[in-house]
């Protein structure tokens, strides 16, 4: 049985990175509202100085915590992958749901919890891999085990051919060779509209109802500069389009 407790992560570099925005406060309010958790545990190494993370008080558990350097001797490069790993362990050792700091809920994931462990298929006609932006495990899934193993062999250095080979396209691969472990959900579950131009103006421009998504991943690294580095709650409030009406129910 997975545990309706909540996990997010939110790692700052040591100088720069975005802020904590409106949007990463609408992720974790509406997983809040939505699924009625137990619990909701940020993993932080640095707590950000903004209006929107000092709304989370009183709603979140903070849990101090230094982004990773390596696995079994591979180093991390990029705070991404750093935040893969962790997600990964958080997950192993308490059981729960994560989910990055750019999505949205818009159904509870209650259907979903009686499973061992659960990821969402990434993209709709290709085969991307599995997303693990969301994710729900419990406590020491053995799916987790098998997939940590694999890092072993872990070798990207950032933005290169290598990206999201363990992240996306691992457990793709260990689903076929152990399907009793991981229960797969459709691409418009969790991941969809997915990052392409012409999909984000589905979520941030035209208004639409994506009647099977449990929640929606907002791609933060393609839709940032367009969409939501300025977003705010008068434009929420006051402009239908998909993720506005989703959000405003949570302002």
């Amino acid at each position: 049985m997975i545990p309706n407790i909540f996990h997010f992560v939110w790692f700052l570099p040591d100088s720069g990175g975005k802020p904590f925005s409106l949007f990463h406060y609408v992720a974790i309010k509406s997983a809040y509202e939505i699924n009625k958790p137990d619990k909701i545990f940020i993993y932080n190494n640095r707590p950000p100085d903004t209006e929107w993370w000092h709304k989370l008080n009183g709603m979140v558990e903070v849990v101090k915590t230094e982004p990773p350097e390596e696995i079994y001797g591979n180093k991390l490069y990029h705070l991404a992958h750093k935040a893969d790993v962790t997600r990964m362990k958080v997950l192993k050792e308490n059981g729960g749901i994560y989910m990055d700091l750019d999505t949205i809920c818009k159904k509870p994931f209650t259907p979903l919890l009686n499973y061992k462990f659960v990821m969402g298929k990434q993209g709709r006609f290709r085969n991307m891999g599995l997303g693990n932006s969301v994710m729900l495990a419990e406590k020491n899934a053995e799916f987790l085990s098998i997939w940590s193993e694999e890092y072993k062999t872990f070798r990207s250095k950032g933005h290169d051919k290598y990206w999201g080979e363990h992240s996306i396209q691992r457990p793709e691969k260990l689903s076929k060779q152990y399907p009793e472990l991981i229960h797969i959900e459709p691409y418009d579950s969790f991941q969809y509209p997915i990052y392409y131009s012409f999909c984000l103006k589905k979520l941030f421009v035209k208004n639409l109802d994506f009647k099977n998504a449990y929640c929606h991943h907002l791609w933060e690294n393609g839709s940032y500069e367009l969409y939501l580095k300025n977003l705010t709650v008068e434009e929420i409030k006051t402009k239908d389009t998909t993720y506005n009406k989703l959000a405003r129910k949570f302002l």
